[in-house]
């Protein structure tokens, strides 16, 4: 992780590290424990960085763990850590799942992209699917509006951990750190890069404190 830290100049690598979405690897174990998992069955880990959450998957439940994502550096450092070798590794796209219909009994996207008809079509009859991502909880209807998307594709939501707070405080420290070590990142990453990430957690921030923006938890499952 650290060298792959180094190599690439994002924020989120340096605060967010393995687990690499809002509540790290408690979220994850959240989510492991209503997946459904157990040995034989099959996981897909989604936008999956380094694994963390098929590593821990395979780990904790002997299931088979497959982790997509298009950035192979990424899927590289995963296969070298802990676990690493008992997971399929795939290198392709998240929005064009390169897998036949029905084939995986949990789908897992956390804070990365979320393609509701792709990962509905690979997913089998009585499937779970976990995901940890943002919300909208203004006007375009709220997590309910999220939900009955889901709904729409055959999902009824099974469990929900409401994780704005986490988010919103997430997002302040990591701004403020690196508002607080500017030179060490802006050495690291180069000004205008630097500039630009912290643009981006300033206006995150003021998504969340403005309640435009939630995140939560959730765990839908589809009918047998």
């Amino acid at each position: 992780m650290e060298q792959l830290a180094e190599e690439y100049a994002a924020w989120w690598i340096d605060f967010l590290g393995e687990h690499n979405h809002i509540g790290g690897e408690g979220a994850t174990r959240w989510l492991l424990e209503r997946s459904g998992l157990s040995a034989g069955k099959r996981m897909l880990d989604c936008g999956a960085f380094v694994g963390g959450a098929a590593r821990l998957a395979v780990r904790e439940t002997g299931c088979a763990a497959v982790a997509i994502d298009l950035n192979h550096d990424f899927l590289e450092t995963g296969r070298a850590m802990e676990d690493g070798p008992n997971v399929g590794w795939v290198t392709g796209d998240t929005s064009r799942l390169p897998f036949r219909d029905d084939t995986f009994d949990s789908i897992w996207a956390l804070d990365t992209y979320i393609g509701m008809r792709e990962f509905s079509r690979v997913a089998r009859r009585g499937a779970t699917l976990c995901l940890c991502c943002e919300v909208p909880v203004d006007g375009r209807g709220g997590v309910e509006a999220f939900i009955d998307e889901w709904r729409e594709y055959g999902w009824e939501m099974a469990a929900h951990k409401e994780m704005s707070n986490d988010a919103t405080n997430t997002w302040r420290k990591a701004e403020a750190d690196l508002v607080r070590q500017r030179p060490h990142y802006e050495e690291r990453y180069g000004t205008r890069p630097y500039l630009g990430q912290l643009d981006m957690l300033y206006a995150m921030v003021q998504s969340y404190e403005r309640h435009e923006q939630g995140h939560g938890l959730f765990v839908f499952k589809r009918a047998l």
